[in-house]
Parts: C-alpha cells; structure tokens; sequence
C-alpha cells in the first residue's frame, strides 16, 4: 500500500485522547498487535497532536504501512477500500473520526468512546466527507515485547490464584468468601476512581464514567469541592483505604471475619451522605460511586443474614483492627505521591519529547552549523538508500568505535523504514598509518563488498561487526579485501576529508552538510526524516519557480 501525503492531515483537530481510542480501535480491527503505552505515548508526544498527521506519523514509527487520503465520495471508491479503517464523518458536532467496519452490505461505525452504530451504504455516503487512514501489517512487522509487563502480569496471576486458594481453603462459610470478593471488587473500584481523578484511563472508567451528560458526570462528582473531606485526604482516597484495610482484615480473619462484618454496618450511613451530595448538591451521579455504593450495601447484609457481629469488647479484635488501619494508613499515604509523581513525570515527559520533536526548534538548530562540502572526486565510498535523493545524510564513523554502535543500528532502522527517500552516505574515519590493523582490513574490506556484492550484503557485514562480533572471527567470514590498494586509498580519501573538515571524533552525522544539532542525540534523527525530506523538496520547488 503506498504512503500518500497530503495537506489536510496537518490540520488540527480538536481530538484529544479520543485519537488514542481510534488507533486502537483501528489497529485492534486490523489485527495488528501493538503496546497500547507506547501507543499512547508516541501519540502524545506527537508534534501534530492531536491532528490526523500524529496517526500517520506514529503509524510510520511503528512501521505500520498505511495511506492518508481524500477519496472520492461514492460506492465505487468504498469497494476498493479496506473492511477496516478510519474515516471522517459529518455529525450533529461538527466533523468527526470514526472508526469504519464493513459487514456486507452495511457499515458499522465505532467512535472514539467505542460506542458503535449500525449505518446502510446510503447513510455512511451520506455523512462520508472522503478522508481515511488505512493500515495493513507490514511484511516483517513484529511488536516490541513488554518483559517488564509480561513480569506484572504473570506475578499477580500467580499471587491472584495463590489467595483464592487460601480464601476457599480456610473460609468456613460461602459468605465469607462472598464478602471478601466484594473487598476485592471495591479496591479495583477504588483504583479506578483514584486514576479517574488523575485523568488516567482504565476499562472501568470508560465503561462507567464516558459520555458525561446532564444527569451523569463522574469528574464533576470527584473534582467538587465536598468531595474532600478533610485537608488532603478526599472521598476516594478514604475508599482507598477502607477496602485496602477490609481486604488485608478480612483475608487475615477469613474463618470468622466479625471484625469486617462490624465495619460494614458501620459504614452504610456514609453510603446515604454519598447518595445525597450526588443528588442534592452536584445533582449529577457519579457511577463509579454508585458501585461503590453498591459493593457497601451488599457487604453490610453479610452480618445481618449471618447475624455474625461484635456485640462484646474483645481487645484481640481492637489490637488487630488498629495493625490493619495503622498499616494501611502509612501505606497508602506512601504510595499515593510516589503514584501521583509517577503520572507528573509521564506527562512532563510527553511534554518533553513533544517540544524535542518540533522540527521548527531542530531547523533552526541545523542552520547554525557551518555547511560542509561532503563531496569526494571518484570516490566507491558507501552509500545505502537511495542515491538521488535531495536528503543525504553522511555518517562519519569507525566500527571499532563504542559510541558509533547505536548510530549504526539507528542508520539501519532509517535505511529500512525510508530506503527510497534518503540516502546515507558511510564514510570512515580510519588511519591507515597500519595497513595491517584489524580495523583497516575490516574498512577497506566493507567498501570492497559494498562496490563488488552490493548494498544488502555490505549491509550485512555491517551489522556483524558493529553487533559485537570479534574482528578475527569477521574476518573469517568475510574474508580479507582482495584489491588493498584501490581500497586503502579510498580509505586515505576519507580520512582526509575527516581532517580538512576538522572532524576528529566518531560517530558524527551530517545532513545535507550541516552537522546534527549536539542537542539531541543522534538517535533522534529518525524523527525528522519526513520533515527533512518535505522542507528540501518544498525549498526545490521554490528554486525552480524563482
């Protein structure tokens, strides 16, 4: 599938995290897997967030093969698209993405809260204002592996099925594990009100609290004023506590939880001040309370069907009540600035990346550095990717170099996501004082292999030795450069260059001439591939109309 650029993708929208929700949607529909964080962290970090360019941008960074386009507006031009893909629709708000699925003869479109709706050809036409973004599975796509998630994931199942067993085992009565389900099930509620607040998604939240409207509003419920009860601590941080608490009681006291029966008794009538604030004060219902509600209710009529409560002063149980408050108090008042600090550092992060990203603030960086003539008279020096193009980039560089290793596997993943838009230049700064070194043999022998085998083996040999491999062991495989002289000397023509350019330190990146701004890292210059290419075009045309 071809890339197609075009101008309107470059015009802001007013998307916000409903663009997150769509390329998941999309991606999700395509099978295409992907890592939902990082998704949502290059989105973000976008600097076209939040416009239709961040999809394609990010589609691009992922590899992900996809087209932009303003299509013609008929049932011709539907046919030819895919079963699946992103479209703008005309609604009662203005003008709309979506997410577009076609079921036969019908058109099932998704928004960006996944709500779907059923549409005939005729009405989906009717609404179509003609831009899509399509993907498809690149040959040779594969998705980064989250070990750190994988870890999580099977530490908390192993722990999940560890505690049930013990709850089943030891429970001496059906309502006890009952009750300590709804323990578990408030935490989790709780958990999500807490990241509701923080502006954080989660199943939950966008299954209670999405399409606010005159009647429901989870965020007017938790971001109002009597939502903090006292300085510092607000209602869900007390819920927080309360079934952290419960939960640690009722699993210590899982054969005969009194202590935890008691408290839920106790805790109904806050249950009724929670319904009047949402009725009567901020007269909009929060869901997520509700539930929580909900789970109260349902506790509390454990001690009144099993009639299992404390009705005498027993210090055992005090002592043990006051171990799980204590404990649950200086936790969480531990872990709640760690967790909020942690969400700052993420936003200031995107924040960071998205101002790095500004290719307006890298120009101008650019033009700074002096121009360089990086021509070389009848030099076979390396050059991947495409060879007419306006974009070259020159690496100088040295695979016995420890900081060139990154640059070089960086290099790669530019020749293989934009081989037919930039061309790189290879160029070695090597003495060739000891024609015998490993370094000359492995240098002279690159350019050797590039000039008689070709890009993709040169390629190859590349990787090896910039990979790690030992120089004795490269030259076994690759063997030893046949014609030294021819090569040595190109070598020496490189060098050369080097030293007139006063460039006395690998790696160093030139584009077009000009030096890669020292403040960024070099592996940064993949991101403004597509930027380069477009601004030197854009300056080609204008040349050619003065």
């Amino acid at each position: 599938m071809g890339k197609q650029k075009i101008t309107i993708l470059k015009t802001f929208l007013l998307l916000k995290d409903t663009l997150i929700n769509l390329v998941q949607n999309l991606l999700k529909k395509n099978s295409i897997s992907f890592d939902k964080e990082e998704l949502a962290f290059q989105i973000q970090s976008h600097p076209s967030y939040p416009s239709l360019h961040a999809i394609t941008g990010v589609l691009d960074h992922f590899n992900i093969e996809n087209v932009a386009a303003d299509v013609p507006v008929n049932s011709e031009t539907l046919l030819q698209l895919p079963d699946c893909f992103i479209a703008q629709i005309n609604s009662e708000h203005g003008q709309d993405l979506i997410v577009v699925e076609r079921k036969k003869s019908d058109y099932i479109i998704y928004d960006s809260e996944n709500k779907k709706t059923k549409l005939s050809e005729n009405e989906f036409l009717s609404k179509f204002t003609g831009i899509i973004v399509a993907v498809e599975e690149t040959e040779g796509y594969q998705t980064t592996k989250n070990n750190s998630k994988l870890v999580k994931t099977i530490g908390f199942s192993l722990l999940s099925i560890f505690t049930l067993f013990f709850v089943f085992y030891s429970s001496t009565s059906w309502y006890n594990t009952f009750y300590f389900l709804l323990s578990v099930t408030g935490l989790i509620i709780s958990t999500a009100i807490v990241k509701q607040e923080l502006g954080l998604k989660t199943a939950i939240g966008d299954a209670f609290c999405s399409g606010a409207d005159d009647k429901k509003d989870c965020d007017a419920v938790l971001t109002s004023k009597g939502a903090e009860i006292l300085k510092g601590y607000k209602l869900s941080d007390f819920s927080m506590l309360y079934f952290i608490g419960l939960s640690l009681l009722t699993f210590t006291q899982i054969s005969n939880p009194v202590i935890s029966y008691t408290i839920s008794l106790l805790a109904i009538p806050i249950t009724l001040y929670s319904l009047y604030y949402q009725y009567a004060v901020v007269k909009k219902w929060c869901l997520l309370c509700l539930s929580i509600v909900g789970v109260l209710w349902l506790q509390g009529l454990a001690p009144v069907l099993t009639n299992n409560y404390i009705n005498t002063f027993i210090i055992k149980d005090f002592v043990t009540l006051g171990i799980v408050a204590s404990f649950t108090w200086l936790a969480w008042n531990y872990i709640k600035p760690l967790f909020t600090e942690v969400q700052e550092l993420k936003k200031e992060k995107i924040a960071s990346v998205k101002f790095k990203r500004n290719y307006a603030l890298f120009d101008s960086l650019l033009q700074k550095s002096p121009q360089l003539d990086t021509q070389l008279t009848d030099s076979k020096e390396i050059v991947f990717g495409n060879p007419n193009s306006s974009l070259e980039i020159t690496i100088i560089t040295n695979p016995f170099c420890g900081h060139c290793k990154p640059v070089h596997a960086h290099v790669d993943e530019i020749i293989k996501r934009y081989h037919n838009n930039v061309k790189i230049k290879v160029r070695f700064n090597v003495s060739v004082e000891k024609k015998d070194s490993d370094v000359v043999k492995i240098t002279s022998r690159l350019i050797e292999i590039y000039n008689t085998q070709g890009e993709k083996e040169c390629l190859q040999a590349m990787d090896a030795i910039y990979e790690g491999q030992k120089p004795a062991a490269w030259l076994k495989k690759w063997g030893e450069c046949s014609n030294k002289e021819t090569y040595t000397l190109e070598l020496e023509k490189e060098k050369n260059w080097c030293n007139q350019n006063g460039i006395n330190f690998t790696p160093e990146i030139l584009v077009n001439g000009k030096s890669f701004p020292k403040e960024y890292n070099r592996t940064d210059l993949i991101l403004f591939i597509e930027d380069l290419e477009e601004n030197i075009e854009a300056s080609d045309v204008s040349l050619k109309t003065v």
